[in-house]
């Protein structure tokens, strides 16, 4: 977010500016005074010989996505290993206001006295984004941690940009620059890690990404509710205007879904239509509230999982959100009113206009006739199913539901590696996981 929307939200919201203030200063003196004790204490004592974990996702503003799917599944199959979710606590609060979805463990607030102390004994740390997932520590501060990127996503339509160099000669992404394992769908997209991200070899795992398993698992127990998903997806360059409203994707999204007679169509038809756009374009949409009658902006706290499993179909431009409706056999139209600018700006390891496994639209207009032709036809993907089935093979080494434990069992094997007692205490719960069983609903503890 650019300091102009920043300082846009303190004058919208101003009693945001003192607990801001608050949570600032604790995050100057929390950090040191959590060394201090763990130093005063010792790290060994303060652990009493657990393995602690700590998982975190988008910068601790929710609860979701492959870390949270993992997080479960460690708590159900290896219950001796001391799991965390680390949360900022406001959205917390917001989490529960909602009804989110239930968080089943152990949850430590961001930047408190007590997650910066867990940060410190923690033997690893699993994110989606990166390490500020789940603390402001930098890897010098915790050299013995391994810390483990999940993504959020399958990297395929998305060419990561930000870089740090690494020595004289090599680049690794941003985010994957301190991981010590980097999860990966298929052996193609660990190769793209690999070659385009600049990630060692050894440091990749192809074990399938965690969220898939609870898609699986959840795919026959969620019905459709006759609603269709549209997601458009960041543009940086787009962010960096004063106004919004004033953009190609703003205008462009207002003319899909308000001016090109779609709203009208599903509401005949007895369909919604779900709009999820990133938390950073979400305060532009609420102009746009007040013109829909059967569309929905969705909250930034909606369980996303739940929403593709229930959705017919999904609109989106270039967001991941497609390899999921993929992996569940359902219809994307792709709707890329910016081809050549997106290309220019940040560009993707597929060919946009020869890789896609479902239609194109450039305009507005062909998004709608689109949207009517797959609502008429059934939701049928049979026109496409070609390069569906190539598509699938490009993304999904793994469709078995065991993704998690593939990756639990690397992520153990790196702990033995880089410290032959860090694991002792967890005895046979690596070799003898027990049986998965997920809790999805229930009260939040």
């Amino acid at each position: 977010m650019t300091s102009i929307h920043e300082v846009s939200k303190y004058v919208k919201h101003p009693y945001l500016i003192v607990p801001s203030l608050k949570l600032h200063l604790k995050s100057l003196a929390f950090p040191w005074l959590a060394k201090l004790w763990v130093k005063m204490k010792g790290r060994e004592a303060l652990r009493r010989g657990h393995l602690i974990f700590l998982f975190g996702h988008s910068g601790g503003r929710s609860y979701g996505d492959n870390s949270a799917v993992l997080f479960e599944h460690m708590i159900t199959t290896h219950p001796k290993i001391d799991c965390y979710w680390v949360m900022r606590e406001d959205a917390f609060k917001e989490h529960k206001k909602n009804g989110g979805r239930r968080i089943p463990g152990k949850v430590l607030f961001m930047g408190s006295f007590r997650a910066n102390v867990m940060a410190l004994l923690a033997h690893a740390y699993i994110y989606t984004h990166g390490r500020y997932d789940v603390t402001d520590y930098s890897k010098k501060d915790t050299p013995d941690v391994i810390d483990v990127l999940q993504g959020h996503g399958i990297c395929a339509m998305k060419r990561k940009i930000s870089k740090k160099r690494i020595g004289e000669s090599h680049a690794i992404v941003g985010c994957a620059k301190d991981a010590d394992l980097i999860a990966a769908s298929s052996q193609t997209e660990g190769d793209i890690k690999c070659k385009q991200w600049g990630i060692p070899r050894d440091k990749i795992v192809v074990t399938g990404l965690p969220r898939y398993d609870r898609l699986s698992r959840l795919k026959n127990e969620i019905k459709e509710r006759k609603s269709i998903l549209y997601m458009p997806t960041w543009r940086d360059w787009e962010a960096k205007a004063v106004s919004l409203h004033s953009t190609s994707y703003f205008k462009n999204v207002k003319a899909f879904i308000i001016d090109s007679g779609l709203n009208e169509y599903l509401k005949e038809k007895g369909y919604s239509l779900l709009v999820y756009v990133h938390i950073r374009m979400r305060d532009f949409f609420d102009s746009l509230k007040q013109l829909l009658s059967n569309v929905q902006v969705l909250s930034p706290n909606v369980d996303l999982q739940d929403v593709i499993l229930s959705s017919s179909m999904l609109v989106t431009d270039y967001s991941s959100i497609c390899w999921d409706f993929l992996y569940l056999d359902k219809p994307v139209i792709f709707f890329q009113f910016d081809l050549e600018k997106y290309i220019e700006h940040r560009g993707a390891y597929l060919d946009l206009k020869k890789d896609l496994f479902g239609p194109v639209a450039y305009t507005p207009e062909k998004a709608t006739l689109l949207v009517k032709y797959i609502v008429d036809s059934g939701f049928s993907t049979e026109k496409w199913n070609k390069k569906r089935e190539e598509m699938k093979r490009f993304a999904f080494d793994y469709q078995d539901g065991r993704n998690c434990e593939r990756l639990a069992q690397k992520i153990f094997e790196r702990l033995k590696t880089a410290n032959k007692g860090a694991v002792t205490c967890a005895g046979s719960l690596v070799n003898s996981p027990r049986p998965t069983k997920i809790l999805d609903k229930g009260g939040q503890k």
